[in-house]
């Protein structure tokens, strides 16, 4: 539904639940910073944690640790999440809290100047981890000069630049009800919560108004850019560093699902190809041949992209038969169909995840937002589960080469020898 204010509002009864999630989601993230901008809304995720116009920091921590439940928050490329888990008889003060969070936060100066540091320091720390920083180092050329290509925290420069009057104007301008997104799972009743999350964003909406409504840069100084759909650039790579394993990444980029089930039919293949123990790169590259320790795939969505992965991290003496084996492997999917028995597993272990995840209230807040974000809608557990039980192998057939046959960027990290790379085409750009 949607409230008065303009905020869309759904809500996810479980009656035999002991805890209630809630999740305020705003559908925009780092690749929506304009270049002046970069880091805000990582930076703004960090501050409103440190006061509001009702607590300080420890009061606002005290709301949600002092009844054995979390807060936190995240920022992605497409999105910005505040969320929490409490006890279900705390989830109307609890609330309150987190959306005065989200639109009532003050950035006091002094805690706005040692969460600067924090960042840095946060930022920093990719360095030290060179799983993280094969990832950084390869989204920047997939995506090449791109926004969305960036790394969503910004770079230490960014965030040096950034002042504290700069940056709450640009969160009073874009973190507003009317933009949100609130989905809550759990031992609710659903007209009831629906009513009383109404009620508060009515008021805030006038609070926020009243206290700020003349605060702040002009709006053309806060603005956002829309994104187009991104540009994948297909290329082959090898980035040398200290690591001293070989980290790898195969990605292809196609157009995001229209619906859920499109989505489902795409998570079940990927269930097959890497998605678990049993998938086949799993069973192929680890069971079989003992080449790696870490080895899955992925499917991920994003607005108006959707990628497949492949993750692979070995050492030096076996990347080269690793690399082989892998392309073996996706190779055969583009020629020949998975067995009954692989899409029969497949498909019965997505409507398990599916179904175990479905007593967590935070997996429901979440999946009613990023299906809404997706697809416009926010079907129930049940339909999900028979969409899932719907789709046939054939589908899955086709789906699997389809996957096969995608032109891949392909990039190696850490440690190689460059000469078994240059074999396997991974020289490209060096």
């Amino acid at each position: 539904m949607k409230s008065a204010v303009g905020t869309m509002l759904a809500a996810d009864s479980m009656p035999n639940a002991s805890s209630v999630s809630i999740g305020l989601w705003l559908p925009y993230g780092s690749r929506n910073e304009k270049p002046q901008n970069r880091g805000f809304f990582h930076f703004i995720e960090h501050m409103v944690f440190k006061g509001t116009i009702n607590k300080n920091a420890k009061e606002l921590a005290r709301t949600f640790e002092r009844t054995g439940g979390f807060v936190n928050a995240f920022t992605e490329r497409s999105a910005t999440c505040f969320h929490c888990t409490i006890p279900a008889k705390e989830w109307e003060y609890a609330c309150t809290t987190l959306l005065e969070m989200a639109f009532l936060s003050i950035f006091p100066e002094d805690e706005f100047e040692k969460e600067k540091i924090v960042i840095l320091s946060e930022i920093l720390q990719t360095e030290d981890d060179p799983e993280e920083l094969a990832h950084e180092h390869f989204f920047r050329l997939f995506w090449k000069d791109q926004p969305i290509g960036l790394p969503i925290a910004g770079e230490p420069a960014d965030i040096q630049t950034i002042s504290r009057e700069k940056l709450f104007s640009f969160y009073l301008e874009q973190f507003k009800p009317e933009t949100s997104f609130i989905s809550i799972a759990g031992a609710i009743d659903e007209n009831k919560a629906a009513r009383y999350i109404e009620d508060e964003l009515a008021r805030i909406t006038s609070l926020k108004q009243k206290l700020f409504g003349t605060i702040g840069l002009p709006a053309e100084n806060c603005g956002i850019i829309e994104p187009a759909s991104a540009k994948a650039h297909i290329f082959s790579a090898y980035e040398k560093n200290h690591a001293s394993l070989s980290y790898v990444i195969q990605c292809m980029q196609v157009p995001p699902p229209q619906n859920m089930r499109r989505y489902l039919l795409n998570a079940l293949t990927n269930e097959i190809i890497g998605g678990s123990t049993i998938s086949r790169l799993f069973q192929s590259l680890r069971e079989k041949e003992g080449l790696c320790y870490t080895i899955f795939s992925s499917f991920e969505t994003e607005t108006l992209e959707a990628l497949w992965i492949i993750h692979l991290q070995t050492g030096g003496k076996q990347l080269a038969r690793a690399l082989d084996v892998l392309d073996d492997e996706v190779d055969r999917l583009s020629k020949g169909c998975p067995s009954t028995m692989e899409f029969e597993d497949a498909r019965s272990r997505l409507a398990g995840l599916l179904q175990l995840a479905s007593e967590d209230t935070d997996f429901r807040q979440r999946r009613m937002a990023r299906s809404y974000f997706a697809h416009g809608t926010a079907d129930g557990i049940e339909q999900e589960l028979a969409l899932v039980q719907s789709i046939g192998y054939d589908e899955v057939c086709s789906a699997a080469s389809d996957f096969g046959s995608l032109n891949r960027a392909r990039f190696v990290f850490g440690a190689a020898k460059e000469k078994e790379l240059l074999k396997r085409g991974y020289l490209e750009h060096e």
